[in-house]
């Protein structure tokens, strides 16, 4: 009798620990951040799941192509056996949305943004990552004869990108992650629909003082450049401080990379 018992609580507590998970991440976040992006998420105590409780719309995963399999991970060196993208991220992500009726989050009226770094030669992982995501294909956002359809999730590559096949290809569920000096390549925003590059590369101000009048308007004009093509704008390489953030977020930056979540719900929150 008692082993019945203990056995049980035990499938209780099992059963509401995992839908415990998925409600905290998905059912009961009550204001999505379309601007808020996790960069390196998968260095976090629970990647994905950190990201998502705070409402994040955007998280970056590294990846390694391995002996047929893609792994998480910022170097080769750190990875591990039990850390692939589809456990970590795809897996998630599929629970999420079958839970919330097509949807990431509940009440989220944008598609859900998943950033991937290739670490490994992206047009190596191309195939091997389409293998992996085939039966979760109807999750993403896709793209045919030209018109992009949306979906749960839209996939970016970032890092060694697979450019050339994907853009000969045209249609597809996978797109890029461009650079400031891709504007006004004629590629289409379906395909690249979003413009990452590094800030101290092209402005030099470290936070001390006021930005100058010349580099607020070098920065504004990268934004207005990429807002003109219908892409999104994103800064990597800040400091992780807020006043970045706050400045960013005056200039019209779309994505906000934060290494610190709470900092960035904390500026977010602040500016309403």
């Amino acid at each position: 009798m008692n082993r019945r018992i203990i056995l049980v609580i035990l499938l209780i507590v099992a059963y509401s620990g995992v839908d415990a998970v998925a409600q905290s991440a998905g059912g009961k976040t009550k204001k999505v951040h379309y601007n808020a992006f996790s960069h390196n998420d998968y260095n976090r105590a629970r990647p994905l799941w950190d990201a998502v409780d705070r409402g994040y719309n955007c998280v970056e995963a590294d990846l390694w192509l391995i002996d047929g399999e893609i792994y998480v991970a910022h170097n080769r060196e750190d990875v591990k056996a039990e850390r692939t993208f589809e456990k970590l991220y795809i897996e998630p992500l599929a629970q999420l949305v079958a839970q919330n009726k097509g949807r990431v989050y509940r009440k989220g009226k944008k598609p859900f943004m998943l950033m991937i770094d290739c670490k490994s030669d992206g047009e190596e992982m191309l195939p091997v990552l389409k293998a992996k995501l085939e039966k979760y294909r109807s999750m993403f956002c896709y793209v045919k004869d030209g018109k992009m359809h949306k979906g749960a999730v839209l996939l970016f590559i970032s890092g060694k990108r697979p450019m050339k096949t994907i853009l000969e290809q045209g249609d597809g569920y996978m797109f890029l992650d461009g650079i400031i000096s891709e504007l006004g390549s004629n590629i289409d925003s379906n395909m690249m629909p979003v413009v990452s590059d590094n800030f101290t590369k092209f402005v030099k101000w470290n936070g001390e003082g006021e930005i100058s009048q010349a580099e607020l308007e070098k920065m504004r004009g990268y934004i207005e450049k990429t807002h003109a093509e219908g892409k999104l704008f994103r800064w990597w390489g800040a400091p992780d401080k807020a006043q970045f953030k706050k400045i960013f977020i005056e200039e019209g930056v779309d994505l906000i990379g934060a290494d610190d979540l709470d900092i960035l719900i904390d500026v977010i929150q602040g500016m309403k």
